[in-house]
């Protein structure tokens, strides 16, 4: 019903700041999706969580305290300037894996969808964002078979 809508802010979107990376297929597998360029270049670890102000645009942080994974923090990959904060421990639920390529290029699991602000939706797989195709829309409009209430 609001996909023109969408579709408009896509395109107004991509003359104004230039066109996204490539979208991830349909299936949603970035490993099958045309390589994007780097968006983070490098994981940098750290032992104290830092304040939003300090992270960096384009700089994946990863939060190490005695050896066990707790936060993933960067910017978000649209350009609204969020600082996305996932957690990567126990007891969360859900939480990410975080995984670092030799060159020490990052990749998330599982994907990240934005519930409040921008909405983006996308993978990290080795410093590059691959964008989804229901980005800007809202999880439970766009998933309503996950989000059904179960009688």
């Amino acid at each position: 019903m609001w996909s023109w809508l969408l579709r408009s802010l896509r395109w107004v979107a991509e003359t104004i700041l230039g066109p996204r990376s490539p979208q991830t297929p349909k299936d949603r597998n970035p490993s099958e999706a045309p390589p994007a360029d780097i968006f983070f270049a490098r994981s940098d670890v750290v032992e104290k969580t830092p304040s939003n102000d300090t992270v960096p645009p384009g700089r994946f942080i990863s939060v190490v305290h005695k050896g066990r994974p707790y936060w993933a923090l960067f910017r978000c990959p649209c350009g609204c300037g969020d600082v996305v904060s996932l957690p990567t421990h126990p007891p969360h639920n859900p939480r990410w894996r975080i995984e670092v390529s030799v060159e020490g290029r990052p990749t998330l699991h599982p994907s990240v969808w934005r519930t409040r602000g921008c909405l983006s939706h996308f993978w990290i797989s080795e410093g590059r964002v691959y964008w989804c195709d229901d980005t800007g829309v809202e999880p439970w409009r766009a998933r309503s078979d996950l989000y059904e209430r179960k009688i």
